[in-house]
């Protein structure tokens, strides 16, 4: 995968999932019509961050090795 691509935003979460086994970690809102995820592989710790547009397209606009989750502290 390069490091911009972008499919239908259904297609993409299950390139993620099925073709290379990452898991949603974490999403925000970047502005009103764009959705930014943190998708990570359990195998290797690969990161991919997607953005998601209303108009139902999704686009990998960067990816990254050795992710590193962080626990919460106390409120």
């Amino acid at each position: 995968m390069t490091d911009v691509s972008c499919d239908d935003s259904t297609r993409m979460a299950h390139i993620l999932t099925d073709a290379m086994g990452a898991e949603r970690q974490g999403s925000g809102l970047r502005d009103p019509e764009t959705l930014v995820e943190i998708w990570v592989t359990q195998r290797n710790g690969d990161l991919i961050i997607v953005q998601n547009y209303t108009n139902g397209t999704s686009c990998t606009v960067a990816m990254g090795e050795h992710w590193e989750g962080e626990i919460p502290g106390p409120a």
